[in-house]
Formats: C-alpha cells, sequence, structure tokens
C-alpha cells in the first residue's frame, strides 16, 4: 500500500515538473527581423528602423532592440557579442565608396535577454542601402 502511495507520488510530481518544464519552454521568442529603410536629410542619409515579428503577442515590435553593424557575419562566429539599441542606423549618402555595404541587425532570440552581452544563436537581417546621391559612406 505504502509503496503504491509513493510511486502515485512520485509519477504526480514527474508529470508536474514536465508540465511546468514544456510550458517554460515554449514561450515567446524572436523568429524574423524585417529592416526599413528611410531617406532623411534631402537623399544625403539613409535610415534604418528594425522590427521584430514574435511568436506570441504582442508579435510585431518597431523599433525592434538591435545590435547594428555593416558586415555580413560570415562563417558565423561561435559567440555573438551584442549590445541593443533601438536608435536607427544611419548611413551617410554623401561619401564616396564604389560599392554599398550590407547593413546588418542583429538580435537574441530571448525577449528577456540582457541588453549586452554574448550568445550563441542570433536572429539576423539584411540590406544594402540605396542612396540617392553618388557614392556612400557609413556613419
Amino acid at each position: 500500500m505504502k509503496l503504491t502511495r509513493v510511486l502515485f507520488l512520485l509519477i504526480l510530481l514527474l508529470a508536474t515538473a514536465w508540465l511546468a518544464l514544456s510550458c517554460g519552454s515554449s514561450g515567446r521568442h524572436l523568429q524574423s527581423i524585417t529592416l526599413t529603410q528611410t531617406t532623411i536629410n534631402n537623399g544625403e542619409e539613409a535610415q534604418f528602423v528594425a522590427t521584430g515579428t514574435f511568436s506570441a503577442p504582442p508579435t510585431t515590435i518597431t523599433p525592434l532592440p538591435v545590435d547594428w553593424t555593416t558586415q555580413l557575419m560570415a562563417p558565423p562566429p561561435p559567440y555573438y557579442t551584442y549590445t541593443l539599441t533601438t536608435q536607427p542606423y544611419v548611413v551617410n549618402c554623401t561619401g564616396t565608396g564604389p560599392e554599398a555595404l550590407p547593413v546588418v541587425a542583429f538580435a537574441p532570440p530571448d525577449p528577456n535577454a540582457p541588453a549586452s552581452g554574448t550568445t550563441k544563436i542570433v536572429v539576423t537581417a539584411a540590406a544594402t542601402p540605396t542612396c540617392l546621391t553618388g557614392g556612400q559612406s557609413v556613419r
């Protein structure tokens, strides 16, 4: 009788733990990033804003806190070091340069990640600036 009761309690405890862990692991996470470019200062600058799409409400966040860079991250590093900001990324279109460098935004998938740190996994988006005037330089 005591053995049956102990087994029942053990199974109940394991089921409760499994349920609690499975609910916690399916939490809200960043699924994708979209970059939107606008032209500012009479076409002398291109400004990028990041929008994040999440797995659960609120599903869309603009501006999304991201880290910005002007190079594709290939091959991917073993760890990403980031500092998140909601500030737009600005490209100066009045400089000289033969090719536009891609603008890359990246962020950890966890919406509760600290504002700066390191992580093994990030969500990224890249866009090439379209300037109305001659060359470009990154500011």
